[in-house]
């Protein structure tokens, strides 16, 4: 089975978006919503990933960088032998398109 593997960037992106959600917008069933669709949406992209091209690329950020959109996030990925990279979470306000991923 194809695996998604964070990098620690995504991690620390997870853990803000939670506390942003949670703590700062008085909203944490919102927040464990969102992390859990995020993190299905990084399953699906990965059991996806031997037959199926998906997201946008992004060579701006970096070798073989590809962008997914889910509602108002952006997952930052990368195919590899095992299935995906997942770089960063972005929230789509965000200026993503200038962090350097390499």
């Amino acid at each position: 089975m194809p695996l998604a593997r964070r990098a620690a960037a995504a991690e620390r992106d997870l853990q803000e978006i939670a506390f942003h959600l949670a703590v700062r917008n008085r909203q944490p069933k919102a927040a464990d919503r969102i992390i859990d669709e995020l993190l299905a949406q990084v399953k699906m992209l990965a059991e996806f990933a031997p037959t199926t091209v998906m997201g946008t690329a992004a060579p701006e950020l970096g070798d073989g960088v590809r962008l997914y959109a889910f509602k108002r996030w952006v997952v930052l990925f990368r195919y590899a032998p095992h299935g995906i990279d997942v770089l960063r979470f972005a929230d789509g306000s965000q200026d993503y398109l200038s962090w350097k991923l390499d």
